[in-house]
Parts: structure tokens; sequence; C-alpha cells
């Protein structure tokens, strides 16, 4: 994998780009094709999200990143700078408020569009209006982590099944906005399969499978379940964590089956008191304590009884003796 760093002029600043490319091999042979690329609104190009993503894509395809200010209407200008200083690429991506700028960039020799982490929400508002705009000659991969609270999944799904173009997802278990995960040592390999993934997916893909999970296994190995067909719900994506929406103490373990389908198993890390197991003594005590209770009401029902009628026999007698003989 080779990288080198140029500029682009601009005014009133130079784009500063860098350049990945895979080493050539009968796997990989040259091609002019290659992937546009930006970082978030606080990123730069050494920013780890962008690092990783790039260090995998490169393996497979060229991935030109170029670094931009935070503003998104100037980062689209810039965007559309760099793909005009280019030979008519034909992917554009990026991560964050990247990937807004890369879907309003988009040109009519746009096929291809990469969304890392698509802030779809804030608070209330929406950022779907341009998703909808897409043409339906282009087709968009998602990538984003379960965890990420700016891009609940249900909701993108909804925003999908609206979209007038063709749509792809990718699911990062456990990852937030910025595709960090735990353990944190995993980042780093999480991010390179992302790429990966995505590369694969621009040389070619299948209409009617759409949807695949990156996850960390028990063994802290990093896996990938390969592109499944769309489903509203799977086992794992109702388990997942969306949003804010599952509680911050549960955390969930990834396994796949031999026949290749995932599933989820939940833990919580919260501590509950057990109950006590009931005992044959304690059972026991409880139904002495009954029946004792039980005898005495009865002995206190016999007491009053002979009282009453010993108080009737008195008055009877003492009324007899008051009698005139």
């Amino acid at each position: 994998m080779a990288s080198h760093s140029f500029s682009i002029p601009y005014d009133p600043k130079a784009i500063l780009c860098d350049l990945s490319t895979p080493p050539l091999t009968s796997a990989n042979p040259p091609v002019s094709s290659k992937l546009i690329f930006t970082h978030g609104a606080g990123g730069t190009l050494a920013s780890p999200a962008i690092a990783n993503f790039s260090n995998g894509f490169s393996r497979h395809m060229p991935v030109l990143c170029f670094q931009g200010n935070s503003n998104l209407g100037s980062r689209t200008k810039m965007f559309s700078a760099v793909i005009a200083n280019q030979e008519a690429p034909t992917s554009l991506g990026g991560r964050s408020m990247g990937a807004r700028a890369a879907v309003m960039a988009a040109t009519d020799q746009t096929e291809h569009l990469v969304l890392i982490s698509y802030p779809l929400h804030t608070g209330k508002q929406v950022r779907d209006q341009i998703l909808h705009d897409i043409s339906p000659l282009v087709k968009v991969i998602f990538v984003s982590g379960d965890g990420d609270s700016m891009c609940n999944l249900r909701k993108l799904d909804e925003v999908r099944s609206m979209m007038k173009c063709q749509s792809w997802r990718v699911v990062v278990g456990g990852a937030d906005h910025g595709m960090d995960v735990k353990p944190k040592k995993l980042t780093e390999a999480v991010g390179i399969m992302t790429g990966e993934v995505v590369a694969g997916w621009i040389k070619g893909n299948d209409d009617s499978r759409r949807e695949c999970r990156i996850f960390c296994d028990e063994d802290g190995e990093v896996k990938w379940t390969g592109w499944e067909r769309a489903e509203k719900e799977t086992a794992a994506s109702t388990t997942a964590k969306e949003g804010s929406t599952m509680p911050e103490k549960t955390r969930s373990n990834y396994t796949i089956a031999p026949n290749g389908k995932m599933t989820v198993k939940s833990t919580t890390n919260s501590k509950s008191t057990p109950k006590r197991p009931r005992s044959d003594t304690n059972v026991d005590n409880r139904e002495k304590k009954s029946a004792s209770k039980r005898t005495r009401k009865t002995m206190d029902a016999v007491d009053k009884r002979y009282t009453k009628q010993d108080s009737v026999s008195g008055r009877t007698r003492a009324a007899k003796r008051a009698q005139p003989a």
C-alpha cells in the first residue's frame, strides 16, 4: 500500500490531499477509479476514523482523502474542486458532516456514495431531505454503529425505504458515532474491516443482499457476516443498541452459527439480589405457627362460650333464691 500527499489549488487556501493506493498484484490490477473521501466537522486526515477506514479501503482500491473546514457549504465547494481536479471520479464519500457534503457534491457522473456515520438527526431535526433527492441511478451504502446517538437504525430504515435510489447498510456492533468500540484496542481493526467491506461493495454488489454486520466476537476477533437478504427485523437489530434507547449497562455478544446466521446474547451488568430459596424447614415453621394460631383462636372461642354459660347459670340461681318461699 502506497501513500503520498499533495495539494490542490483553491482560494483562499490550497486543499491538502492524501492518496492511498493498493499494492499491484494479480488480485489488485491498476485501476483509474478512486473514492474521493473527506472527514467530519471536527476531524482531520490524521483522525483515527479516517486513517483506519482508508487503510482498509486502500488494500483493494485507491482512496483520496482531503482536508476541509467545519462549514458544510464550504466543504461542499471544496468537494467540487477536488472532483474537478481528478479524472471524473465516480465514487464519493465522507464521514459525519463529510458524508452530507458528499451527497450535496454528487454529480451526474457519480455512481456510488459512501456515507460513514451519517448524522441523520440532532434532537428533533431529521436530515433526510438530501437523501430523498439522490438520483435513482446512484447506489448508496450507509455504515453506522449501533451505538451511534446521531443515527437511530430504525429511523434510518424508514428513510431508506422512501429513498428513490438503492441503498445498502453496514451495522458495526458496539460502535459509536466516532466508530469507536470497546475494548478500545479493537477500534483500529474494526475501522480497517469497514474500509475493506466498502471497497468490496464498490467493486461488485448484489441487489438482493443489502444488509451486513461487522462485530467483535467473544474471543476479541473482528468478524463480518457477509451480505445478507434484507429483513424488517432480525434478532441482531432488535437487540442491538439503537441511539440511546438501550440501557447503558447492557452489552451484547454476537456469534455466528454454522448456517451463517448471527445471533445476539444480551447480558446485563446490573447487580440483582437473588431470591432466597424456599426450604422445607421454613415451610414447616410457617405451618406450625399457623396451626398454633388456629388452636389459640379455637381455645379462646371455647373459653368465651363456657364463660357465658357460667354467667347465665349464676343469674338463674340468684333469681331462684330471690323468690318468696
